[in-house]
């Protein structure tokens, strides 16, 4: 092969398209060049012509195996297959040209692929997930290296400072997780330091249906695109048939431990929670749901439980014949539960014809608690999490009661052991109680879990959450979300946890890929939609964001903050209100003065430089806890009030929150939040030496190779905060620190901000918004 072609071709059948696209845009994002089609099969002699030129002139043949192409025994693919066959004849011997991918479980040993294909050494990519190590994989092979390791052979190091739990992974791992929905562009850029309940963490509140802005489920989702595979199910909400109709928190719990299970089971495809809650009480058909949620079956059932008893039942449905494959009922003990979950798991994997691993075997019939009231405390704290934002106080209060509860009564109940060290863990985050006691009891929590049970799937995500939300961890956490998605490989929660990791370490095309997967295997899941609307800004592809908010909309029709925010993003990508103007001339008078909508208008007004507007909408309503905290709210107006020259409506719009950050400040000396805030708050008072050195302390502390996401946040919030106070070379060092960093706030927003109201007109701000580097896309 020549020097000047490194193109690899993708060959693929197309029920695998959207593996395909995923792998090409991994390669695509390292900086390799990609030959995939990703238009449907077309033909013709011009077409067939410029295939088998691919085919010829490319340094690398990589043909996607799976059970789609093992069903499958005509198709286009199977002509590239032979036709790469024969160009292996044209290259020497020991020259790498084909590298065969399975992408499922599908073995080497009685395949039906080319003869050729077997002389070769597969790589493994479970799920269709390109992995770092797949991608150096292939630039080795293209720089002429015959050696192919196996893709998940090794594992990056880890750097972090949580206490040794289980040994650490051998080699150096990525580092880790993040936040997730920063609803507001704007609001999106400061999402650490404005808005603690934004942070939604799918892989701690396993797909729970609680949005940051409390919006309903979906009513209608989107239409099912991909083929129905035969091995795959939706479990309806079952149905609480109990007399004590309090008792739903437990068939809610039934509901999603059997989920649970039916994920380690991997070559099913299994529907996750959120995207079938919908459906609870729903009159629709099964064949409608089916062709709604893209499955071959659905299951639906009730819980009764009585006293001691529970009776569970089951029935199994072909959507597309409407036929009852089985009906089943289960009247047992209340303790034994969990064998009535795993004899569930296995009559469903048994007729789609599923195969269950003996270690899958060995999970599905693990048995957490003998403890029915250990049990019910942790199904309890669970829903209470489940069914609030992530950093709610009241929410985390109440779980801590009751998981401390669970394991009160069974001391020996790993996953609550698991559950309080997240609780723990959530509280230090999102600064609740950084206190070093907090600390302590996660730190023990979670060394209980694993003493207990280190293997079990709930301990090991336990782990990987604690480690990220506790200590920032994030190749701990990345270790443990890894393991679990070997467990678990159509699992979408570790998809979309391992999404955020990424984003954290600065790994953004590894993370739009995990929470495209996340999508595509949960595509009502609100928050995995709003994860990856935030990556794709924070990337700077505004035009496939403007899509995604759109998509939103498409979701929750009705929702004002959609709609919103979709103006919103068109501003975003190209510094044009007019979607916000047509937007509000379409809005009601009630739409308009609704709290959601004040809180946007007030934003944008500063953004037209509308002082009058902006006082006037300021004083109607000065906070809007539901997406940022009262304190920011108020450093924002007095930014606001400075740029216009108004210092004392400054100082007076401060003045009621600077003792009680200085009071934090002194109580939890590693709250970075509260130290960033009352720096701004000091500049904002004229106290220009102690706003530099708490904004700086925050930076030295939290850099972007720590925290991509928050370092991030850190860098433009300490910008602003040296601009208002005058410092334009302290500002603009930092601001140049971000050309080449992923940051939601758009040149739209910079030349807005009322903060950088200094600076505009100086050449040095101007020539850094018009840096083509920070109008392109970065991946």
């Amino acid at each position: 092969m020549s020097e000047a072609n490194q193109a690899i071709f993708l060959s693929y059948s197309h029920d695998d398209a959207a593996v395909a696209r995923r792998i090409a845009e991994a390669l695509r994002s390292a900086g390799l060049e990609v030959w995939f089609d990703e238009n449907e099969l077309r033909g013709g002699d011009a077409w067939d012509s410029k295939i088998r030129k691919q085919i010829a002139d490319c340094a690398l043949f990589v043909p996607l195996i799976s059970a789609q192409t093992e069903a499958r025994t005509k198709g286009y693919f199977r002509l590239e297959w032979k036709l790469a066959v024969e160009q292996t004849h044209l290259i020497a011997e020991g020259v790498p040209y084909l590298a065969p991918i399975a992408i499922d479980g599908t073995r080497e040993s009685g395949a039906v692929v080319p003869a050729e294909f077997l002389r070769v050494q597969w790589t493994r990519l479970p799920g269709g997930l390109p992995t770092p190590q797949f991608i150096e994989q292939l630039k080795r092979l293209l720089g002429g290296s015959s050696e192919l390791a196996p893709a998940s052979s090794r594992q990056p190091a880890r750097a972090g400072q949580m206490p040794a739990l289980l040994p650490a992974p051998p080699s150096r791992l990525p580092l880790i997780f993040g936040a997730i929905a920063v609803v507001a562009i704007v609001v999106a850029a400061f999402s650490w330091l404005r808005r603690p309940a934004a942070e939604s963490a799918p892989a701690l509140r396993r797909d729970a249906a609680a949005t940051s802005n409390s919006a309903p489920p979906p009513t209608t989702p989107p239409p099912a695109t991909a083929k129905v595979l035969n091995k795959s199910i939706a479990v309806l909400p079952l149905a609480n048939m109990s007399e004590d109709k309090d008792t739903g928190f437990f068939a809610d719990g039934v509901h999603e431990d059997l989920l649970t299970n039916l994920a380690l089971v991997s070559e099913l495809k299994v529907v996750s929670r959120t995207s079938v809650m919908q459906y609870r009480g729903t009159t629709k058909t099964m064949k409608q749901i089916g062709e709604e949620l893209g499955v071959a079956y659905v299951l639906e059932g009730s819980v009764r439980r009585s006293g001691n008893k529970v009776r569970i039942t089951g029935q199994l449905i072909n959507t597309r014949t409407d036929e009852h494959v089985w009906a089943k009922s289960f009247d047992r003990d209340l303790t034994d539960v969990f064998s009535i979950q795993a004899e569930l798991s296995k009559e469903i994997a048994g007729a789609l014809s599923a195969a269950i691993s003996p270690e899958t075997k060995k999970f599905l019939e693990r048995r957490p608690t003998e403890n029915p009231v250990a049990y019910d405390d942790f199904l309890k704290g669970r829903d209470t999490r489940n069914r609030a934002p992530t950093a709610s106080q009241a929410a985390l209060d109440q779980s801590e009661k009751l998981f401390q509860s669970a394991v009160a009564q069974d001391p020996n109940f790993a996953a609550a052991w698991g559950a309080l060290a997240e609780v723990h863990a959530l509280k230090v985050f999102w600064d609740r109680d950084a206190s070093a006691e907090r600390k302590a009891l996660g730190d023990a929590a979670i060394a209980r879990a694993v003493s207990l049970a280190p293997d079990a799937p709930d301990v090991i995500r336990a782990v990987g959450t604690y480690a990220y939300y506790a200590y920032r961890d994030y190749d701990r956490a990345t270790a443990q979300y890894v393991k679990l998605a070997r467990l678990q490989p159509n699992d979408p929660t570790v998809f979309a946890s391992l999404g955020l990791i990424y984003r954290r370490q600065g790994r953004w095309a590894e993370a739009l890929i995990n929470q495209r997967r996340a999508v595509e295997l949960d595509p009502a899941n609100i928050a995995y939609n709003r994860g990856l609307l935030s990556s794709l800004n924070y990337v700077r592809r505004y035009d496939e964001a403007l899509v995604q908010q759109r998509r939103l909309v498409a979701l929750l029709p009705g929702e004002l903050w959609e709609e919103l925010s979709l103006a919103e993003q068109a501003f975003t990508g190209t510094g044009s209100f007019q979607a916000v103007d047509e937007l509000l001339a379409r809005l009601t008078p009630a739409q308009k003065e609704s709290r959601p909508a004040l809180f946007k208008r007030k934003y944008w007004t500063w953004a037209r430089n509308d002082y009058a507007e902006f006082k006037r909408l300021d004083q109607l309503q000065p906070s809007y806890p539901e997406q940022e905290q009262p304190v920011v709210g108020a450093i924002f107006a007095a930014w606001t009030h400075l740029a216009h020259g108004d210092a004392a409506a400054a100082r007076a719009r401060v003045e009621g929150f600077v003792s009680e950050m200085q009071a934090l400040v002194k109580k939890e000396p590693s709250n970075l939040r509260a130290r960033l805030y009352l720096g701004s708050m000091e500049g904002i008072l004229g106290h220009k030496e102690e706003a530099i050195r708490l904004s700086r302390s925050v930076t030295d502390a939290l850099p972007v190779s720590r925290d991509a996401i928050d370092g991030m946040s850190t860098i433009y919030w300490a910008a602003d905060t040296y601009a208002t106070i005058g410092e334009k070379d302290l500002a603009l060092a930092e601001l140049a620190k971000m050309v080449k960093l992923p940051t939601t706030l758009s040149p739209a927003w910079w030349r807005t901000d009322p903060a950088f109201a200094s600076l505009r007109g100086d050449p040095r701000f101007e020539a850094l918004l018009n840096d083509p580097k920070i109008n392109a896309p970065l991946y």
